[in-house]
């Protein structure tokens, strides 16, 4: 059973007990565990009422320790059950109750307790707290508050929970689409992008994130289905990155850290909170990606939801940035692919390159320039030149292929400033400016895969083929 199945119950937990007389064996069923559903003060009497679903048996005077999975699984500490009800029913003993209810008494340790809280006896297993935990918050948020947080749910939430309870909350309205009427579709809407905004606020807040980064690009993976669609062609996915929480990255680590071509890297943030928000900024405005998938594919947010996009709208044109995401996108993805070795890797990669060549017409580059160049009047702003006539320049030109020589280019500043330091300027190039004369190797960074080398004959090749797209669409 994994972390977040909580449509499958465990088996009970049996142990075995052998009598020292008769070596009998008799199955015990003492080891409970509770997710917290709610809970409030009983100010007579300084306890707490807690309101959970319960997995095992339990009884009054049994001592339970306390965790929040979403932090760990280390205890918080540990109560004494006072008193147990069900159904409006004192009892001695409960077993598999779906609404236990449980008088404890109010200790500092509690102060922790929140709806996902886990409270459980010595004898269960890390497995059984993560199912009664996603279990908790599926009851919690989306059976009984139907998708909504309050104010005090807000606050108490971590980024964990929050992406639990939107995956929850979407796997609920998957099973109900086909049957709901618009107006409950239009109220579900507006539910999951309230669980997403809080998911960015807590994203954005986070101490740290985990993100799954490509060991041939160096840049974070990637993740794109291309479907066969007949006819129709090939549909490919909005390519996104991932991030992994914290407590699901503790979980499956082992599974995650072997997967080949990939590696997972720490993302901290800043004391100023800006650097989980810049990291995303970069993989969607500089790298092209669309989004970002948590933890599992079952829970994506777009890039523009959790990150706005910048605007340079204000801006001469002169000192807007360069950036080239919708190239950059299709490097990555060309990249983590490398050489395909079988014929889907094949289709999926000629895919990619007709989205690059699209791309790659409307490009415009930053071409490396020796500081030492002259150029006349105020052809100068900030780092990127405008050419004069008569200026004259120093680029740097290597030997490229088939006899022709190469220019470096680059799709943004940071990829220039990845091989070339401040003594170097930056030269825009819109692209096929100098194709004629020299080649163009693209962002040739230590990670060759995440680059590319366009010859004249490639270019051309490009602009033929997006004349013969244009005549199709005109046609």
């Amino acid at each position: 059973m994994g972390i977040f199945d909580f449509l499958k119950k465990a088996e009970a937990t049996k142990t075995t007990e052998t009598t020292e007389s008769n070596k009998e064996t008799v199955e015990t069923k003492d080891n409970a565990c509770v997710g917290v559903l709610d809970f409030l003060p009983m100010k007579e009497t300084n306890q707490l009422l807690i309101v959970g679903s319960l997995e095992g048996s339990l009884k009054v005077g049994d001592q339970l320790q306390l965790c929040n999975p979403d932090q760990g699984m280390e205890s918080l500490g540990s109560v004494e059950v006072k008193k147990l009800s069900s159904q409006n029913k004192d009892a001695d003993s409960l077993t598999d109750e779906v609404l236990a209810h449980l008088v404890v008494d109010r200790i500092p340790s509690l102060d922790k307790l929140k709806k996902g809280s886990v409270l459980f006896s010595s004898g269960v297993d890390e497995e059984q707290k993560l199912s009664s935990y996603s279990d908790a918050l599926y009851r919690a948020f989306v059976a009984i508050q139907e998708g909504q947080l309050t104010n005090e749910d807000y606050l108490a939430s971590s980024l964990d929970d929050s992406v639990e309870i939107l995956r929850l909350f979407l796997w609920k309205c998957r099973q109900n689409q086909e049957t709901e009427s618009e107006e409950s579709y239009q109220a579900n809407t507006r539910k999951l992008e309230r669980l997403a905004e809080i998911v960015k606020d807590k994203l954005l807040a986070a101490d740290s994130v985990y993100a799954v980064y490509s060991e041939k690009t160096g840049e974070p993976y990637l993740f794109s289905t291309t479907y066969d669609r007949g006819e129709e062609g090939y549909l490919c996915t909005d390519p996104m990155i991932m991030l992994l929480t914290p407590s699901w990255y503790r979980q499956f680590k082992e599974t995650i850290d072997s997967r080949p071509n990939s590696v997972v890297k720490l993302i901290e943030n800043t004391e100023d909170k800006k650097g989980i928000e810049n990291f995303l900024g970069t993989a969607f405005y500089l790298n092209g990606a669309l989004g970002t998938i948590f933890n599992s594919k079952e829970v994506s947010i777009s890039a523009s939801a959790l990150v706005q996009k910048p605007d340079f709208s204000n801006l001469p044109e002169i000192q807007v940035p360069v950036m080239n995401p919708d190239l950059v996108r299709w490097m990555l993805l060309m990249g983590q692919l490398d050489s395909p070795t079988t014929e889907d890797e094949e289709v999926i990669y000629k895919l990619y390159y007709k989205f690059f060549s699209e791309a790659m017409l409307k490009a415009k580059f930053l071409i490396p320039l020796d500081a030492a160049s002259e150029f006349k009047d105020d052809s100068q702003k900030g780092s990127s030149f405008v050419l004069e006539k008569d200026s004259s320049f120093n680029i740097p030109v290597k030997e490229g292929k088939d006899g022709r020589n190469s220019v470096p280019v680059f799709t943004d500043w940071k990829r220039l400033r990845m091989v070339f330091d401040e003594k170097w300027n930056g030269m825009i190039e819109e692209a096929g400016g100098m194709i004629e004369v020299f080649d163009y190797a693209i962002n040739p960074t230590e990670y060759y895969e995440a680059g590319a080398y366009v010859s004249l004959t490639a270019f051309k090749e490009m602009q033929k083929f997006s004349e013969e797209l244009e005549g199709r669409a005109n046609g």
